[in-house]
């Protein structure tokens, strides 16, 4: 196992591994969790820090019967929309463009259901990192993987953590995608959760997340009530306000009787290009920029009538003419 695949979800430093788990020179320590697996799993979750949908996540899934729970969703979810579930998986991820060799991150991954879908997508040469804030959960994903790849290499390239989604222990731009489906709506720190999974991805690659929500078009409709009375979570809105500034080639879609949001986009090197300088034609004049940072307390209804007229007559905008106006006055 590398050293510097992990990094403390804190501090971002890098750590140090030990037969009793990773640490930091600034005295973090995460030790291994008890599970067979090739590639050890650290447990990066402090449970002081968690609160709110992150705790009851945590303890809803830490139970006995969690797994058996969880299990028993999925199932009823897919009958219910007679959806093959493999098939499902496959096409979400194809959102993400992977190719032989990619680095994939995978959050909040349950029992490990999308890691068997990612792996010939990616191939041998790729990697799968994914996390849970379950440590039950992944222990499982550990013994279901265990029991389920047969090739050894697929095995050595998986790699699981116990951490908290909206602290990631990773470095800025470590994987060439990131995925999530199923959960993020429960997150205590929703907005830190996306924006966590588009600082870990490279530029130019892609992240696709998704969640219970039914199409807007529906709610109102029988079929949405009914949904909505079965979980109420159908009811939440897509978080499309909460993705990163940096987002770009934003797609939003449902899927699974329009009972779901998906939302996948591109991460880019910075915000959109603006030119805030062009000015603009016609009688209020002016540029984006002058019109932002410019503007000016108000004045008296007449007089802004006048200074339009006086603007006209000169045949120049309202905001050439202010301009000049206001240079005169302060040069005399």
């Amino acid at each position: 196992m590398s050293i510097g695949q992990y990094c403390c979800p804190l501090s971002k430093e890098k750590l140090f591994i030990s037969d009793a788990g990773l640490s930091s020179l600034q005295g973090g320590c995460y030790p291994f969790l008890n599970a067979d697996m090739i590639n050890k799993i650290p447990v990066f979750i402090d449970e002081n820090l968690l609160s709110g949908g992150d705790k009851i996540s945590q303890v809803m899934y830490s139970r006995d019967h969690s797994e058996q729970a969880y299990d028993n969703f999925l199932s009823w979810l897919f009958e219910t929309f007679n959806v093959d579930e493999s098939i499902f998986r496959s096409a979400l991820l194809d959102k993400l463009n992977l190719k032989k060799g990619d680095r994939v991150l995978i959050t909040g991954c349950g029992l490990g259901n999308d890691i068997l879908s990612v792996l010939p997508k990616v191939g041998e040469k790729g990697e799968v990192y994914a996390q849970d804030i379950s440590d039950l959960m992944v222990a499982a994903t550990a013994r279901i993987l265990k029991n389920t790849v047969s090739d050894e290499f697929d095995l050595k390239n998986i790699y699981l953590s116990v951490s908290n989604a909206s602290m990631l222990p990773f470095e800025d731009d470590y994987f060439d995608a990131a995925y999530h489906f199923g959960g993020i709506n429960l997150f205590s720190d929703m907005k830190a959760a996306i924006s966590e999974m588009s600082r870990v991805v490279k530029v130019g690659g892609r992240v696709v997340l998704g969640d219970e929500g039914i199409a807007p078009w529906l709610k109102e409709h029988e079929y949405g009530k009914m949904a909505i009375c079965n979980n109420k979570l159908w009811a939440l809105e897509p978080p499309l306000a909460l993705l990163p500034e940096t987002a770009s080639d934003v797609h939003l879609s449902w899927v699974l009787g329009n009972c779901f949001y998906i939302i996948d986009f591109a991460v880019a090197p910075s915000m959109p290009y603006m030119n805030i300088d062009v000015p603009h034609q016609g009688v209020r004049g002016g540029s984006i920029r002058k019109r932002y940072y410019g503007q000016l307390e108000g004045v008296d209804p007449v007089l802004k009538q006048q200074i339009a007229e006086a603007a006209a007559a000169a045949g120049i905008s309202t905001s050439a003419w202010l301009e000049k106006a206001i240079e005169n006055s302060l040069s005399e």
